[in-house]
């Protein structure tokens, strides 16, 4: 085995983290203090000078990714095979371990393990066969309460009586199936494991004098029943190496408890404590600045990054006065750090929300500037964007088979697999479209199309027509929210539970802000709809397959964790969105939101922008917002407020092209008429306010009287 230089390969804290006597051990490793190198590196110590056969290690990661670099490096460093080391996820390796112990885990030897798609159609098939009221009881929310229970380790004889009882048949009836099937879930591979141990004193006797050595990466990501197996391998005997960060956990809403970190010097003994805060990745201005917001956090154990990268730019904030000059400004910023010579994949735009992705999107592809969306999908991708465009479809076409096999069950209807088959069927035979064919059962019997079904597709028809009929009197924007409304789409995603739902219903309420931008972009189309749908189209379809080798990287911040970039734009930092009041649950909801933001300062190396607006479209309205808490908890020193030249010069055309016409001193006059893209013809009554707030109050022939905002109303004078 080669001789491998520690003193040189690693610096004071990250040496006395690895060359620590055996024994009980948390690594408190900050953003970018080089945590992967210091695991590595601490098993190569314990092999190469502690005598440590690789056999005694099991080295355990949140990712595959993590687990097989830390594999190469380490076979790397040694030069030797790792084999008899066991690496790998939680579910990885108690996958291994009961496939080992199959018997004694009641199991077959070939066990099937389920992944989330196929433990959705087993929970929609046990409401579905039970009766239960489809609309009532969601598939996906039962999904995640049989989840969130197996990740506490309550099996379904175990629940509270506070629990929903339909909820619990479904479970027990879940885990019914899958003990006749010998199939588990991603929860049950390591539920099942801890039970295995737990009952089989042997077994976990070979696995606690086997495994001397358990090293745990991204510790604060782990949800209570990984901890109760992490305790019940070490055994008050072994030594477990923890290496996490508190001020990271953001995984909260599935089940990562970031008390965890704390409880580890009361639940292991003798726990020696290290902490890695030299920074590697970012310069000290922004290093500063992410320190100075998590001193906020008054649950934590309390450590300071420091980097010996002192030359870099100060943290850059602009405040936009809407999220279209918001969008402007990092476009433009961005035109300009390419032309500095940055390439496009060093810049990242980080946002808390998916929604918030639309705009800039659609700036990017205004301004021919590819992109990508990071672990997601773009805005017309998105499966409830193209759910609400498949209904417009068919509404101006019901000849579109595609459209009308989205839409005829979503949501769920009561209108199964067997009877769209048997629609198929008869429209291949009658050389129909799918929606000619069912109008057929308004006057004839069908034999296997039952009453109740029937209704459905009558039900589902009638939207559809009533929509119609009504859409030459209805907006853009008005047919899309009529669609939401009656469809029960609306209805359907808010009765459902978590952080996906929520998701959902921001996308489509954007959708509306879309379809006025649309309609403002195109006031001379002769049909908006139809302009709509093809542009719908192109977006979801045309950029994506095009993108070249460097684009933009557009990302929520959980999907950013783990990454790094040269150049980030933190966007949308308001009260409401950034802390999230949507996402608002427990008592620690302020503490994971501000951590949130504290890894997406963290992921910026050269430059960072902060960037929020005074008003948003939000909930069919303009929203006046607050900047974020966050920016108020950030010293102003340490920021250096920018403004966008090229964006306040189109602002203020709109004031002075009001005050233009007006012939008094303050430059406004009662008894303007003006014209509104939707509301029509109407007369300003009285007005309030300057500049960025001139706000009109102004009576509309068709809509009543409204105030609006005169730089957002886009308002023509006549």
């Amino acid at each position: 085995m080669n001789g491998i230089d520690f003193n040189d390969s690693l610096n004071k804290q990250q040496l006395i983290a690895v060359s620590c006597d055996e024994g009980n051990k948390l690594v408190l490793a900050g953003a970018g203090s080089g945590k992967t190198r210091v695991l590595t590196y601490r098993v190569a110590k314990l092999i190469k000078d502690f005598n440590v056969r690789p056999s005694d290690i099991l080295a355990l990661t949140f990712t595959n990714k993590a687990s097989r670099e830390m594999k190469e490096r380490i076979e790397s460093l040694l030069r030797i095979s790792s084999q008899g080391l066991w690496f790998g996820t939680f579910h990885g390796i108690c996958r291994r371990i009961l496939k080992i112990h199959w018997k004694e885990a009641e199991l077959s030897e070939r066990f099937t393990i389920l992944d989330s798609q196929d433990q959705l159609r087993l929970v929609k098939r046990i409401i579905k066969t039970n009766n239960f009221d489809e609309k009532l009881y969601d598939a996906k929310s039962i999904q995640s309460f049989i989840n969130r229970k197996k990740d506490n380790g309550i099996r379904s004889n175990q629940t509270s009586d506070k629990d929903d009882e339909v909820y619990i048949l479904v479970y027990k009836e879940y885990e019914s199936i899958l003990k006749q099937t010998f199939s588990v879930d991603f929860a049950d591979l390591i539920l099942k494991t801890y039970e295995l141990l737990l009952n089989h004193e042997n077994i976990l006797s070979y696995y606690v004098k086997r495994f001397k050595h358990i090293m745990v990466d991204e510790f604060q990501d782990t949800n209570l029943l990984q901890f109760k197996l992490l305790k019940l391998l070490n055994n008050n005997t072994g030594s477990m190496y923890a290496v996490g960060d508190d001020d990271q956990s953001i995984y909260g809403w599935r089940g990562a408890l970031s008390k965890n970190i704390k409880n580890f010097t009361d639940q292991f003994i003798n726990v020696e404590i290290f902490k890695l805060e030299q920074n590697y990745r970012s310069t000290d201005k922004i290093l500063n600045v992410a320190n100075s917001l998590i001193t906020h956090n008054k649950n934590r154990l309390g450590k300071e990054l420091w980097t010996n990268t002192s030359r870099g730019e100060q943290v850059k904030i602009f405040e936009a006065y809407n999220n279209d000059e918001e969008s402007s400004f990092i476009v433009d910023k961005i035109k300009t750090l390419v032309r500095d010579g940055y390439k496009k994949s060093e810049i990242a735009i980080l946002y808390r929300n998916n929604f918030l992705s639309r705009r800039l999107e659609e700036e990017l592809n205004g301004r021919g500037i590819p992109y990508i969306i990071y672990g997601g999908f773009r805005f017309f991708e998105r499966a409830e964007i193209k759910d609400m465009i498949a209904y417009l479809r068919i509404i101006v076409n019901p000849d579109d088979d595609a459209a009308f096999e989205r839409t005829i069950n979503n949501p769920p209807r009561g209108i199964g697999q067997k009877t769209i088959d048997i629609i198929r069927g008869l429209a291949k035979e009658s050389n129909l479209s799918l929606w000619k064919t069912i109008k057929i059962f308004q006057d004839k019997e069908h034999k296997d199309i039952t009453t109740r079904v029937k209704t459905s597709l009558f039900n589902y028809i009638g939207i559809i027509e009533d929509i119609a009929s009504d859409i030459n009197d209805l907006s853009l924007d008005e047919i899309l929210i009529r669609i939401y409304k009656d469809s029960k789409l609306k209805t359907y995603f808010s009765e459902q539970k978590g952080e996906e739902s929520i998701s959902k219903q921001e996308n489509i309420e954007e959708l509306f802000v879309t379809a006025e931008n649309f309609i403002r972009n195109n006031i001379d189309s002769e049909n908006i709809v139809d302009e709509f749908l093809d542009n719908a189209a192109l977006e979801a379809g045309d950029y994506q397959s095009k993108l070249d080798e460097d684009p933009v990287q557009l990302m929520t911040i959980h999907s950013a964790k783990g990454l790094e970039f040269p150049v980030v734009f933190l966007t949308g930092l308001e009260e409401g969105i950034f802390p999230n009041e949507n996402r608002k649950s427990g008592n620690d909801f302020l503490e994971e939101e501000r951590r949130l933001c504290y890894v997406a300062i963290t992921r910026a190396m050269k430059l960072l922008y902060i960037t929020h607006a005074n008003a948003r479209y939000l909930h069919g309205s303009y929203n006046y917002l607050m900047p974020s808490r966050f920016i108020n908890e950030i010293p102003s020193e340490l920021l250096d407020s920018v403004k966008s030249d090229s964006y306040q010069h189109k602002k203020n055309k709109k004031i002075s092209s009001f005050k233009s016409q007006t012939n008094n001193s303050s430059g406004l006059k009662v008894g303007q008429r003006v014209k509104h893209q939707k509301f029509g013809n109407g007369v300003v009554l009285s007005y309030e306010g300057e500049d960025d707030n001139l706000k009109l109050y102004i009576n509309f022939e068709d809509y009543g009287s409204k105030w609006l905002v005169l730089t957002y109303a886009h308002l023509e004078f006549l």
